[in-house]
């Protein structure tokens, strides 16, 4: 998943339209203040780290673990591979869903992690686990060269657990 600077349209034939919405509550001025946002690559691994790449460079600027995810990590290691060097791992179905971005109107948090008090337009980026369990991330990618914001973190029971 490549993002980049805001692009969804504002043109609408009628109030029934997400471009209406977009438009109706200054979308465009967003897209303005952000249309130099570097473009950032994201991509899940079977390593169970979604990782965050400079569009332009290839360098990794930074990766995300879900906790859901992190306590799967140690099974990865398995001492019985490869013994000349000491063990290999082995891989886990980490954060192998297909992410989905999504600029959204909502109260979040602004640049110094302070709540907002009036809503305004935020880039999520919706990072579902896929096989790696039931459940999904959503991290606030608006300003791509920080550490995201995590918005959410939602894990449902496997049909198993549920009685």
């Amino acid at each position: 998943m490549v993002v980049g600077p805001p692009n969804a349209d504002t043109a609408s034939l009628n109030e029934n339209q997400e471009a209406f919405f977009r438009y109706k509550n200054n979308y465009d001025t967003f897209a303005s203040q952000n249309s130099t946002r570097k473009k950032v690559i994201y991509a899940g691994a079977n390593n169970g780290i979604l990782h965050a790449f400079d569009a332009d460079t290839g360098i990794e600027m930074w990766g995300f673990v879900p906790p859901l995810i992190a306590s799967k990590l140690p099974t990865m290691i398995n001492s019985g591979f490869n013994k000349t060097s000491g063990g290999g791992t082995v891989p886990i179905f980490g954060v192998d869903g297909s992410p989905v971005v999504h600029d959204v109107f909502i109260k979040g948090l602004k640049p110094d992690g302070t709540p907002e008090t009036e809503p305004s337009w935020h880039t999520l980026l919706f990072v579902p686990y896929g096989r790696g369990g039931s459940g999904f991330s959503v991290l606030d990618v608006t300003n791509p060269i920080v550490e995201p914001t995590i918005c959410l973190l939602y894990t449902s029971p496997s049909p198993r657990d549920v009685e």
